[in-house]
This record gives structure tokens, sequence and C-alpha cells, in this order.
């Protein structure tokens, strides 16, 4: 049922539309946001949901990235065997680290499945969409994700330039 590609495209055109309307344009329009699965084949088939529904929408404001570890075999979704790596979940990643990928303008949102859950720092995280059930220290781990400080030095300077202005 969790897998059915009807409930994972409700979940990810619910997290899209979340975050194109509430988060994209926190942090200067640096914001990103971390959709965290239940398992790979679940983060994989929500890449593939995520990419269709922005595409189908026209939209040019929300980059998917997929991280998990291993590789995820083939099914009635997944058209071939599957790693982080392939061409068909990450073509612009070729051969970077993924939470450097992440850092960049290139990409906004993190589909994860364990990977990438716990001791992650990525101060530009603002949201957090969780798909599984948290509980214990992987939750708190978890969760704290979101417990970083972005730099405010751009935002500062641009206040404290505006200030300067008016005097």
């Amino acid at each position: 049922m969790r897998l059915h590609p009807y409930n994972i495209a409700q979940r990810v055109e619910v997290i899209v539309e979340h975050f194109r309307a509430n988060v994209r344009h926190l942090l200067d329009g640096q914001a990103k946001a971390m959709v965290v699965t239940a398992s790979r084949q679940e983060a994989v088939r929500y890449q593939l949901a995520m990419r269709e529904y922005v595409e189908t929408q026209g939209y040019s404001d929300v980059h998917p990235l997929v991280a998990f570890s291993g590789t995820v075999p083939a099914d009635e979704i997944i058209p071939e065997e599957v790693s982080e790596t392939s061409k068909l979940l990450n073509p612009g990643v070729r051969g970077r680290d993924l939470a450097a990928v992440l850092d960049t303008d290139d990409f906004n949102v993190m589909i994860a499945a364990n990977k990438y859950q716990t001791g992650f720092d990525q101060p530009k995280l603002c949201a957090m969409y969780v798909d599984k059930k948290l509980q214990g220290v992987d939750c708190v781990q978890t969760l704290s994700r979101l417990n970083r400080l972005f730099p405010a030095n751009r935002r500062l300077s641009s206040i404290s330039s505006m200030n300067h202005k008016k005097s």
C-alpha cells in the first residue's frame, strides 16, 4: 500500500506544493527540504514521481535529489536496477558528493532512505517531510537535522547596507 503509485503521487503533490508555497523562498531562495522515506525502494519511487510531477506542472524551481546506500532492483515502476549515481535518478550529480551537491543551486529537495537522515549538517535545511515511523534516538537525530543555523552574513550585510542608505 505504501508503495502504490497513486499514494506516492498524492504525497509528492502535497510535498512539492507545500515546498513551493512555504519553503523555497526562505533564506533568500536557498532553502532546502528533506523527504525521509521508509525504504530505498520508496525513496526511488518518490524521486521518479516527484520529477514527473514537477515536469508535468512545468515547475522549474523544484529540483529533487535521491540518496540511499546500495542498489534498488527493478520493479513494475523502477525500470532498471539503480543506485544513487544512476543517470535515471540523479542526472546532474556527475559523481559529486550528494551532500555537497545539495548545497548548490542545482538541487533543493533531498529524498533519503536512512542515508543523511542522521548526522547530516545542512544549515539551509528548512523543511522535513517524514513518511516513516520515527522513534527513540532516530527520531531525535532525524528531526535535529532542522536545528542548524544558517550563516546570516548575506542577510546582515543587506540589512546593514539598507540602514546605511537611510542615514
